[in-house]
Order: structure tokens, then C-alpha cells, then sequence
């Protein structure tokens, strides 16, 4: 999937209408980030950050040679607190890979060795595991989750077929159990990888589609209230997030691959149609996006060197980097692969080298009017 590129063993991976073109000037960067003093933890291997940043919960595996845990962390006024995580029968391998917020709790959902789809909610300081449907003995496993108005759960992923191709996975949390609901069928291997709700209870998932060719092209698909839909998605590569903009519009971004490297992906979307809008192509990974009152996105870029280094884009009209600080201080790269906001506000997590091989990286930031 898309999680890491580090040199690490890691048990994965509207209303208004978008501008066409990049204008031909942007506006100046008004964002600003600093990583927290906290970064670095080894073994913590952070996939996912939901909540205000102030207050926010991080997520994902705690790796430590050929053993690993569920990871959630919550931040307080002291800083960061690790959640006790109950082990739940004898799932005792779980990377959590994506959390959503509802009021006062959080969901989060990942995969029990790559084998069964997982999740659970975090109130207060208490962790509860829940159980989802495992569709079949092969690879399954949950990549994205959101909540709707009506307080209902969703979560999205994939599902290994007999044939050994992947299809989407879509599942619902009613308040009591979940269930599977039907996706259309896709030719090839298909993979969600994200969702969001809108204020209307409608959602939208992303991800992509490998054709026999081998050949690698976004997938969108919509619920439309009754059922899940298939929508047309233009150009080629992957798309890893999406988020709702405060105007009703989306975002969806991702990358491809070029003959000068990866590019970036980005998709705006408005009444049920989705095109390249400012920023799509420009150089790098983005895996995750979140928008408030400004639009923040993270992922990584290679060096001169071929190592990856983590960014923080803000949209503009187009991608503005935004500075984050130190480098990486040992071989191996850095990225950044969550991301949450509020207002002006957000807070990323991801991965860097350390001296004693990898770690959580936390970046902390915020975006002026």
C-alpha cells in the first residue's frame, strides 16, 4: 500500500466550480510548522491523526523486530499519552491505519496481519475493540473510515478474491454490529483507500484500479444513499485521501508515476464530477489530506540523494510548501502520511530515521488567513 518507502520492514502500507489551470502567479506561503520535541520514539510507527490538533489521537503500530502492537497515542497538556490497548482474543499483530472522530470518540480501523480487517473506538481513555466482517480467508483489511451525521461508521479497504486480485472492502457500524455492503465489481485489482461524509450523509471513497495491463488509474465511487456507485475519475495513478472543503467541494489527492519521478495527483470534485485542478503534477507523494478553514496535505519527496523526505503542502490555488524543519538524522528517509486540522491548525505523523533505525516523526503547524 502506500504507507512507507523507508528502508524499514513495516507489515503493510458542491457548489462552486474548480479553477482548470494553475494561475500564472500563487500567493505567498502564510503557513508555518515546527516538529514536536516528541518526535522520534523508536518503533512507533505513526499512520494516522484525527481529531483538533490541540487534542488530537495518532495511530498506528508500535514495530519492534518480529513483534508489534496496536499504537494510539492522545495528546494532552503534558504532552502525549499511550492508550492501553487490550489485546483482543489473540490479535496480538495489529497496525491501525486510518481514525475518525465523532464527538468525544474516536474510531479507529487497520488490519490484523494483513489477514482480517479490524477496529475499535477510543472513549475517554478506555479502548474498546469491535468486530468487523472478515469477507474470506485470504488478505482483507480496513484502509479508511469516516462517520456520517446519523452516527454511523464507515470503513473501506480491500478484499483478496479467489483469483488472487484485490476488491474494494465497504463496511457499516449501526451502533450494535457491522455489516458488509455491497461495491460494484471492477475489472482488474481495485483498492479503496480513503472516504468522507458530507453534511447530507453522502460519501465519497477513493483509491485506484490496477488493470490487466498493468496500468494504475484513480477509483471513485459515491453513495448515493441506497447503494455505492462507481464514478468517473480522470488521468492515471493512485489517489490515497480525500477530504470535504468548507464549501461543500472536494479534494483528492495522491501520485503517479513519471519519467522524471513521482507527481502528484490532486482532483477537486464538485457536483459528482472530478478533474485536475491547480497543483495535479507537481513533484511528490501526497498520502493524506485535511481541510478546515485552510487545506493542509502530507506525503514525501525524494532527494537529490533518492531518499525520502517528508512534506507539508498547503493549497493555495495550487500546492505552497510549507517549511517543516530538521531533516531526518539517520539513513533512511523521512515522510509523513496523516494528517488532521482545525481552523487554522494541524498536526501531521509519519515516520523518520533515527539513529537506531526508525521512528515516529509529529509535526505541529499553522495556516494564516
Amino acid at each position: 500500500m502506500r504507507r512507507t518507502a523507508l528502508a524499514v520492514a513495516v507489515l503493510v502500507l458542491a457548489v462552486a466550480v474548480w479553477t482548470a489551470r494553475p494561475p500564472a502567479v500563487r500567493s505567498a506561503p502564510s503557513c508555518e510548522a515546527t516538529v514536536i520535541p516528541s518526535s522520534g520514539t523508536g518503533g512507533d510507527l505513526l499512520l494516522a491523526a484525527t481529531g483538533a490538533p490541540e487534542r488530537a489521537v495518532a495511530v498506528g503500530i508500535h514495530y519492534v523486530g518480529g513483534d508489534g502492537r496496536a499504537l494510539v497515542l492522545q495528546r494532552t497538556n503534558d504532552g502525549w499519552r499511550r492508550i492501553r490497548m487490550p489485546v483482543d482474543g489473540n490479535r496480538t499483530l495489529v497496525q491501525l491505519q486510518d481514525a475518525t472522530s465523532i464527538g468525544a470518540t474516536t474510531w479507529a480501523v487497520g488490519t490484523y496481519r494483513n489477514d482480517e480487517p479490524v477496529a475499535g473506538l477510543l472513549e475517554g481513555s478506555t479502548w474498546l475493540w469491535t468486530h468487523p466482517i472478515d469477507p474470506g480467508p485470504l488478505e482483507d483489511e480496513f484502509l479508511g473510515v469516516t462517520a456520517t451525521q446519523d452516527g454511523s461508521v464507515w470503513a473501506v479497504g480491500k478484499h483478496e478474491t479467489s483469483d488472487r486480485n484485490y476488491q474494494p472492502l465497504i463496511e457499516r457500524w449501526d451502533g450494535t454490529a457491522w455489516t458488509v455492503v455491497p461495491s460494484p465489481a471492477i475489472p482488474g485489482s481495485a483498492v479503496l483507500n480513503d472516504i468522507a461524509a458530507l453534511p447530507d450523509n453522502t460519501m465519497w471513497a477513493v483509491g485506484w484500479v490496477v488493470g490487466r495491463n498493468g496500468s494504475t488509474v484513480p477509483l471513485m465511487e459515491r453513495w448515493t444513499g441506497t447503494r455505492w456507485a462507481r464514478n468517473a475519475a480522470p488521468g492515471r495513478g493512485l489517489l490515497s485521501g480525500v477530504a470535504v472543503l468548507a464549501d461543500r467541494r472536494l479534494i483528492a489527492v495522491g501520485w503517479r508515476e513519471a519519467p522524471a519521478g513521482e507527481e502528484i495527483v490532486t482532483l477537486g470534485g464538485s457536483n459528482g464530477r472530478w478533474t485536475p485542478v491547480p497543483g495535479d503534477g507537481d513533484p511528490g507523494r501526497l498520502s493524506a489530506v485535511a481541510a478546515g478553514q485552510s487545506t493542509v496535505a502530507v506525503g514525501l519527496r525524494d532527494d537529490d540523494s533518492g531518499l525520502p523526505t517528508a512534506i507539508a503542502m498547503s493549497y493555495q490555488g495550487g500546492w505552497q510548501p510549507i517549511d517543516i524543519g530538521a531533516p531526518p538524522v539517520a539513513p533512511g528517509g523521512a515522510q509523513l502520511l496523516g494528517v488532521t486540522g482545525e481552523g487554522g491548525d494541524f498536526l501531521a505523523v509519519g515516520i523518520q530515521g533515527i539513529e537506531t533505525g526508525f521512528g515516529s516523526m509529529l509535526i505541529t503547524g499553522a495556516c494564516g488567513s
